[in-house]
């Protein structure tokens, strides 16, 4: 509400320094504001009041459902080989990169090679 944005805004100085570079102006603005530190806040503090939604809906939390010990140990094993299948494939596209490369070098190889002879041949 406005109130509260007032409130912020009149707790806060809002200094621009973004575009300086210097070292030293920087180090001297920071010193600035300390000394002008005016210290805790006078107005009361804000009590905020979390209530229900509406209706009797709750909203899904950050629990985590217990499971039993078996669930946890498959869980556990899926991620581990999820992992290995997603390293198999990195693996696989870096080899498939290398031969890619090398194929490359040997084709250029060969036509510079040629080029080269031909060049010789014809004199």
């Amino acid at each position: 509400n406005d109130a509260a944005i007032k409130r912020f805004q009149e707790q806060i100085e809002v200094v621009n320094i973004m575009e300086s570079e210097d070292l030293n102006t920087i180090k001297a603005k920071i010193n600035e504001l300390k000394a002008r530190d005016p210290g805790a806040f006078a107005a009361d503090a804000i009590v905020v009041e979390v209530k229900e939604a509406a209706g009797g809906v709750e909203e899904a939390g950050g629990e985590v459902a217990p499971i039993s010990g078996e669930m946890a140990i498959i869980t556990a094993r899926m991620k581990v080989i999820e992992k290995m299948v997603t390293n198999i494939g990195y693996r696989d596209k870096f080899a498939a990169g290398v031969y890619a490369g090398k194929i490359e070098g040997l084709m250029i190889g060969l036509i510079v090679s040629f080029a080269l002879l031909g060049f010789m041949w014809m004199g």
